[in-house]
């Protein structure tokens, strides 16, 4: 019998192209001796991007979209959706509850290319642990976000996990009743943050999570993998349908030329003027200020769940 190896993304339609540009990356290297279940979680997504997606599906790899936004409607209204954030980055969270069917899955965000059979990473054990993921490597390269971890989020940065990539204990999700913390949170103190869906895992998961090497999500940055380089993650700004000059760029172009949103990428990368460069500057820019007034906020991790922690015993 062939294993099955659960994948989540989550997506709206603006991500498809970099979704599907994802998805080829992985079905090139999936194995004959496997299952691969992609599911995709979504709200609004064409039917017509719906079908150019699913035509990748083979004999072992299927696709199928499931529409999250009633499982929404009773929080949608609390959930930050900043100008950078999208709400996609929150259905992670619901996974447990409505896919009972299996204990352990890998969550992939849309922006990521599979040099290596996603298999090996579903092999990680996470046995007594919430799930597996990377540490976060912007902080190793900005003091401020460092100070923003440790002194807002209330963790030490190298605890930090990036949650674009995941190896999630779905079991141990039910059990400690993740979406359910995260419900209650959301709603009692609606903390002040910069990337919400990541903190509040990243606070939840404390003390239970399996590190994996970068090699398994290698951000655009020159510092080489820990291991061998298995999935770039092109998280942030850092877009090679942007940046020509993007670290490990030139893997995203290699699946990118097999898809049909081939020609609108090669635009997105021709036509990204000055101007545009200019916003994604500024964008760090406001990013670094939220910094600062998250900082004076009495809505923070620390000083609100934590404390409440240290109060409680």
């Amino acid at each position: 019998m062939k294993q099955i190896i659960p994948i989540f993304f989550a997506c709206n339609d603006r991500y498809v192209p970099y979704l599907d540009v994802a998805i080829i990356s992985l079905i090139d290297h999936a194995s004959a001796e496997n299952e691969y279940r992609i599911n995709i979680l979504k709200t609004d997504i064409s039917e017509q991007n719906r079908e150019t997606i699913k035509r990748h599906a083979t004999d072992n790899v299927s696709i199928e979209f499931f529409d999250v936004k009633k499982m929404l409607e009773p929080v949608e209204k609390k959930l930050p959706d900043m100008f950078y954030y999208s709400l996609a980055a929150y259905y992670r969270f619901f996974i447990e509850t409505a896919f009972p069917q299996y204990d352990k899955a890998i969550y992939l965000d849309c922006d990521v290319i599979l040099l290596n059979d996603i298999a090996k990473l579903y092999e990680t054990d996470v046995t007594g642990k919430l799930l597996a993921a990377a540490y976060e490597q912007n902080t190793d390269r900005s003091p401020a976000f460092t100070n923003y971890v440790e002194d807002i989020i209330g963790i030490p940065y190298k605890t930090y996990f990036n949650s674009g990539v995941m190896v999630m204990n779905l079991a141990e999700f039910r059990k400690n009743k993740v979406q359910e913390q995260f419900l209650w949170m959301l709603t009692e103190y609606h903390f002040d943050s910069l990337a919400p869906d990541q903190e509040y895992l990243n606070v939840i998961c404390h003390g239970k999570v399996k590190y994996l090497p970068t090699g398994w999500n290698k951000h655009s940055f020159p510092e080489p993998p820990e291991g061998e380089l298995n999935l770039c993650h092109f998280a942030l700004s850092n877009k090679p349908w942007h940046y020509a000059d993007t670290i490990n760029g030139e893997y995203f172009w290699q699946y990118a030329v097999k898809s049909d949103f081939y020609p609108s990428l090669r635009e997105s990368l021709d036509n990204y003027s000055e101007l545009d460069r200019k916003r994604d500057y500024e964008t760090f820019v406001s990013l670094m200020k939220s910094i600062e007034d998250i900082k004076l906020s009495d809505r923070t991790f620390r000083k609100l769940w934590f404390k409440q922690e240290v109060c409680n015993g």
